[in-house]
């Protein structure tokens, strides 16, 4: 788990949830909400630590990758909803594949960032988001 936190006056932050099991987008995902926000980040790669540890975190969003190793995003978001700290949690999919479930993302309120993305997009969404809270 890796995490990190930018400037923000305490009470007022806000904290994005990333799940991505590859490091490279994991890394990079982080390094530009840290850079471009005042949101604090919590990655975790493994579908499975995110299960562990969900009952302590309190985010503020999800961004989640829909492939993942163990399980696909569908599938952890819906074990997630299971966690009262969880439940209620706006969260964005990112995924590259063109064949999602999208009746099933529409019907549980999930947002979905195509790969590739541009920044902006990104940006739009968290601000979009995390405003509403």
């Amino acid at each position: 788990m890796s995490e990190g936190k930018a400037h923000t006056l305490p009470g007022d932050e806000k904290t994005v949830l990333i799940v991505d099991d590859d490091r490279d987008i994991g890394d990079i995902l982080q390094q530009i909400i840290l850079d471009q926000t005042n949101y604090k980040v919590v990655w975790i790669a493994e579908s499975d630590l995110v299960l562990n540890a969900a009952s302590y975190l309190r985010p503020s969003l999800l961004l989640l990758d829909y492939m993942l190793p163990s399980m696909d995003g569908l599938h952890l978001y819906d074990r997630l909803q299971t966690i009262e700290t969880m439940r209620g949690v706006p969260t964005v999919l990112i995924s590259a594949s063109p064949t999602l479930p999208f009746d099933e993302l529409r019907a549980r309120g999930i947002y979905l960032l195509h790969k590739p993305f541009e920044l902006e997009d990104l940006l739009d969404i968290l601000a979009q988001l995390l405003s509403e809270q």
